[in-house]
């Protein structure tokens, strides 16, 4: 099956049906601070100073029932899928924390940030760029006495609680994206030894997508050409009976 899936035809055959195409590929940059780029298709990504161009952290902010988690790799997950209409990659960055939950004592808190600087979008010969897009998904939930938010570019829609996605135009030219979340929870022990408070919350970002859009630039018509060549013709042999 994976033999017929990878033909030309069978490509061809889930664009005409509106499915993407999905691939995954190695990642374009070897961790040095040197520019490198992606060959998207239609369109190239720039990453201007390499490795260097993406950021990963997931911190404890203070407590200790709390476990965080972030890939700083972003790029060595990614995958690069094609539409119709457009061409994009998506990263995993592995981002998720918790906190409270286990009846330790205190406040408890994490904070975790996802950016992209230096990275911008060309379209390759023969097509031109319509728009750029930037899609986050993940998952935020806050029980009992627990507080936090996201801070995210674009509006947050919430597909099925806890699961969120937000999406924003950005600018091709400089396509720099800067998200993240920051969750709290506390414990408190009562004179009875119940919990006087209690709280649990926990959030992740799972994935960050570029989706560019783009069209064919149009080329000239051979009709047009030979118009053309034929106005040329004729005014050539204008000037040659003037003179």
């Amino acid at each position: 099956m994976r033999g017929i899936l990878g033909t030309p035809a069978s490509a061809a055959l889930l664009l005409c049906l509106g499915l993407p195409i999905v691939s995954a590929v190695a990642a374009p940059c070897d961790g040095s601070s040197d520019p490198c780029t992606l060959d998207l298709g239609r369109a190239t990504a720039s990453f201007a100073a390499g490795a260097a161009s993406y950021f990963a952290e997931a911190t404890v902010v203070q407590g200790t029932d709390v476990s965080v988690n972030a890939n700083p790799q972003l790029l060595t997950a990614m995958q690069i899928a094609h539409s119709i209409g457009s061409d994009r990659f998506i990263v995993s960055p592995q981002i998720y924390a918790n906190v409270g939950g286990s009846g330790i004592q205190g406040l408890h808190e994490a904070s975790a940030t996802l950016q992209f600087t230096g990275l911008s979008f060309t379209a390759n010969p023969g097509y031109q760029i319509t728009g750029v897009q930037a899609i986050v998904k993940g998952s935020f939930v806050l029980i009992g006495n627990a507080y936090g938010g996201l801070g995210m570019p674009g509006a947050v829609q919430w597909t099925v609680p806890p699961s969120y996605a937000a999406t924003w135009s950005i600018d091709p030219a400089s396509a720099d994206v800067a998200l993240g979340f920051n969750i709290a929870a506390s414990y408190l022990e009562g004179d009875d030894g119940t919990a006087a408070s209690y709280g649990a919350a926990g959030a992740s970002i799972d994935s960050l997508e570029f989706v560019v859009s783009v069209s064919s630039v149009s080329e000239p018509d051979a009709a047009a050409l030979l118009a053309l060549g034929g106005s040329l013709l004729l005014l050539l042999q204008s000037r040659r009976y003037r003179t």
